[in-house]
């Protein structure tokens, strides 16, 4: 009964943040904006289809390849300071956040902003440091910056969790909000995903994990114990098992944790008393880890999300963004499509 209430009151309110938004618009950036956002509350590959697009974008396009060409907007969930900070390698996650850190330190050019205000931190990126491309971070229910293409990620098999908005479920906003986007990115092969694309009229692109056995050929023999504090622990255990790695045991922490050495100090004794030869734990996990000085190895989990259709994704973001225009009229390099040169 409380968790009905909850949800509806919840509904109300975000139902009129949209309409708020439907009428009023978003401001518009100097420079093009992808956002890459989600419909239901973390876990769905949002951090590494950010990584994975970034780097599919230099690939294509050499003039982004320069450095703060492509700017990244985080609002950096779980950070301590609410400044804008300007994300560099060796920052502390506590100022930055962990996921703009992660994105920062696998694309280096890039500019990565952290702020609370996406509309600060545009027009810090195309003013001050002239970026020519901006992608904004987990921007679904973001609206106050207008954006030229929305990319909202879903579960291949559970598109909606179980169809209840918060705090009931793990839906943002109702399902029909996928009329906003200008296509879907399925996480995984099933086919949910594509029926929910197929309803709205969306375009259909699909993300998969990287084979773990090619990222990661030496990974512990053993028996392992794995660290998480992300928000959804059960997929890393599913991928891990997917792969035929040897979990023994698991401490789960919430998504953002904040690790503390009295904490970790016990999850390596937990670790030897399951028999485990290593901890291992995600990327995203490993930034909030200040220092490991345990009996057993700490191993970082290797996660790549490779875009099905890169060719195809490339080719219909050129249909809505000028790069030829956007770079002062200077004609793209070529890259081969099957064999073909981007015109």
């Amino acid at each position: 009964m409380i968790l009905t209430l909850a949800e509806k009151l919840y509904g109300f309110f975000a139902d009129s943040y949209h309409r708020k938004w439907d009428k009023r618009g978003g401001w518009r950036a100097p420079v093009p904006v992808i956002s890459v956002g989600n419909i239901t509350v973390g876990g769905n590959g949002k951090t590494p289809f950010v990584i994975a697009l970034v780097k599919l974008l230099e690939q294509y396009f050499p003039h982004l390849q320069d450095r703060n060409r492509i700017a990244v907007l985080s609002r950096g969930y779980g950070r301590k300071s609410k400044e804008l900070t300007i994300v560099e390698i060796d920052s502390h996650w506590e100022e930055s956040g962990d996921e703009p850190l992660l994105i920062k330190r696998n694309c280096p050019k890039s500019l990565v902003i952290s702020n609370a205000s996406r509309i600060e931190s545009a027009k810090v990126a195309a003013n001050e440091f002239g970026a020519k491309l901006i992608i904004l971070d987990d921007g679904f229910q973001h609206r106050s910056l207008a954006r030229d293409i929305d990319l909202v990620l879903l579960d291949s098999d559970f598109p909606f969790d179980n169809g209840h908005l918060l705090p009931a479920g793990r839906l943002r906003e109702r399902p029909p909000a996928i009329s906003r986007a200008s296509a879907v990115v399925s996480v995984g092969r099933g086919e949910a995903a594509k029926v929910v694309a197929e309803a709205h009229g969306k375009r259909l692109f699909h993300v998969t994990p990287a084979a773990l056995a090619d990222s990661w050929p030496d990974w512990p023999t053993g028996p392992s114990f794995l660290l998480t504090g992300v928000a959804r622990p059960d997929r890393v255990k599913s991928f891990l098992a997917k792969a035929g790695v040897n979990v023994a045991g698991h401490r789960a922490f919430r998504d953002h944790h904040a690790f503390t050495e009295n904490e970790l100090g016990a999850v390596v004794e937990e670790a030897r008393r399951s028999n485990a030869v290593a901890v291992l734990t995600t990327a995203k996990d490993n930034i909030r880890i200040r220092s490991w000085n345990g009996a057993l190895p700490l191993v970082e989990i290797p996660y790549e999300l490779s875009i099905l259709e890169s060719d195809e994704l490339i080719l219909w973001i050129r249909t809505l963004i000028d790069f030829v225009g956007l770079f002062e009229n200077q004609r793209v390099q070529s890259k081969c499509f099957r064999g073909q040169p981007i015109p």
